[in-house]
């Protein structure tokens, strides 16, 4: 019974002065340093305490821990110590055993153990925040301390830059995908199953297929890569397009901003890594010019619709109901008469639409391209069929054949002195300027730089659900606008004019 009271009379208010924490640290590479061992650390601050006569309330230890940050977890209770109360004083063995940032061990002193009224002790330095010299020497003392970390990284960073330029991987959280680190040799060395995933997706990629068409086809056969920790991850877009633009693959090893030829096998040759880029960039720049188009409107269909009877446009109005509710409508221009020089054709009784249910007949079309890919077929087959466009095309393309032969008749008889150059200049000028203009019409009629491909088209509606559940107007609208280039009413009838489809 009297021990029990002497532990309880410990920690009553009038003893709590006495009361202290200690903090121990030691990373990793300080293990084996003498009077830095977790064990060493204790034993001196326990019979520091001891002669000091205060009362150890609990020990907190992070081993394997650097003290350039604060997130540790011994650290972190000792904080939860301190602002419960029950301690007076936080005794270390040493400064930079708290913290090697000065900003971190200034910030801790002062906001978290001063603002408690609880004193900070270091052993080895002799003070404490409980003295004015104690308090003045902590500025000091936290100025060396930052000083040390930095010598520390900058010997870091200069080794990492060393090892760079000898070809050699830096270190870090984890290998690059498709290597594993040999610590014997200091080498990546490939990882052949690893480099079978990443050569399959770049094949696959190169064929047009979606980048998350090709995360998909991957999880259904069971394909991950390792991650931090060794831990087993699914593919995804974005470590797709990580590996297809990292220079690592061809044979490089990157410091900061510059690139060393590295002394590691490559998995992708160099024709190929250009080929990926190439692809990455079109497919970036395609989505920019979509998103900049869509940007300062306000719905969806917004700026696409047209009135097939008057040919003018449609825009949203909003119009109350007898029930003092109010609803929004996709109205012609020439119907609502709100913009004068908007109206093509005063007496246009072309339909009212509301927005909600044109907007969900649009966007149930794009949902359709999504789950069923032959939809695409289906919709070009269509167009085809309701088009003479092909006739035409051949028509004009024989006739450039036609103007072709009879340029070269005339360059042959030239050749042969069969005819004077005044001649000549003449008559080809004339089948010049006729050829010209039947390719100029041939463009207008076929131009394929603007023709979305099947893969294309793929990879922009196969996260269309995800976008249209999580994303903001403008990042639908770039789908939307990727994909339609028009949408014409013609009273309960709406054609919808997709720009994959000629």
């Amino acid at each position: 019974m009297s021990e029990y009271n002497s532990v309880r009379n410990a920690f009553s208010t009038e003893n709590l002065d006495n009361v202290v924490d200690l903090y121990i640290r030691v990373s990793t590479n300080e293990q084996a340093k003498e009077g830095y061992s977790i064990g060493e650390q204790e034993s001196r601050l326990r019979s520091y305490c001891e002669a000091m006569r205060w009362t150890i309330h609990k020990v907190h230890i992070d081993p394997g821990y650097s003290g350039g940050s604060t997130d540790r977890p011994a650290l972190q209770e000792l904080i939860k110590d301190v602002e419960s109360g029950q301690i007076k004083k936080v005794v270390v063995y040493k400064l930079d055993r708290l913290s090697r940032s000065q900003l971190d061990t200034l910030f801790l002193i002062e906001k978290v153990f001063l603002a408690n009224n609880v004193d900070f002790v270091s052993m080895n330095e002799n003070f404490d925040t409980g003295t004015p010299f104690g308090r003045a020497m902590i500025g000091i003392l936290a100025v060396f301390a930052q000083l040390e970390r930095e010598q520390i990284k900058e010997r870091m960073g200069m080794g990492k830059e060393a090892r760079a330029k000898e070809g050699k991987w830096g270190g870090g959280s984890s290998e690059p995908i498709g290597y594993d680190y040999n610590i014997a040799t200091g080498e990546l060395e490939v990882n052949e199953y690893e480099k079978m995933q990443i050569l399959e997706a770049i094949d696959l990629f190169i064929k047009g297929t979606p980048l998350r068409t090709i995360c998909t086809i991957f999880d259904n056969k069971g394909y991950m890569y390792r991650g931090r920790s060794s831990k087993p991850r699914k593919w995804d877009p974005k470590r797709l397009k990580y590996v297809f633009a990292n220079k690592i693959y061809i044979g490089y090893i990157r410091y900061h901003d510059e690139w060393f030829p590295g002394s590691h096998p490559s998995i992708i040759d160099l024709e190929t890594h250009e080929k990926l880029a190439k692809l990455l960039q079109g497919r970036s720049q395609m989505y920019e010019k979509h998103k900049r188009r869509c940007s300062g409107q306000t719905t969806y269909l917004g700026g696409l619709l047209y009135c097939k009877h008057c040919g003018g446009k449609y825009a949203k109005n909003t119009w109350p109901t007898r029930k003092g509710e109010r609803h929004d409508f996709y109205t012609c221009y020439s119907r609502s008469n709100k913009v004068p020089k908007m109206v093509k054709d005063p007496n246009c009784k072309n339909k009212n639409w509301r927005k909600e249910e044109l907007d969900n007949i649009v966007l149930g079309e794009i949902k359709t391209l999504a789950m069923n890919p032959e939809y695409y077929h289906t919709l070009r087959n269509e167009k085809l069929s309701k088009t003479d466009n092909a006739d035409k095309i051949s028509l004009i393309k024989n006739e450039i054949e036609k103007l072709n032969n009879q340029i070269s008749r005339f360059m042959d008889l030239y050749g042969l002195g069969q005819i004077p150059v005044e001649q000549i200049t003449e008559k080809v000028t004339s089948l010049n300027e006729q050829r010209t203009a039947l390719e100029r019409e041939l463009d207008s009629i076929c131009d394929t730089e603007e023709i979305m491909t099947e893969e294309e088209v793929a990879e922009i509606v196969c996260s269309f659900d995800e976008v249209l559940s999580v994303g903001e107007l403008n990042e639908i609208r770039s789908v939307i606008e990727a994909l339609i280039d028009h949408i014409e009413i013609d009273n309960d009838d709406v054609y919808i004019h997709w720009k994959f489809v000629v």
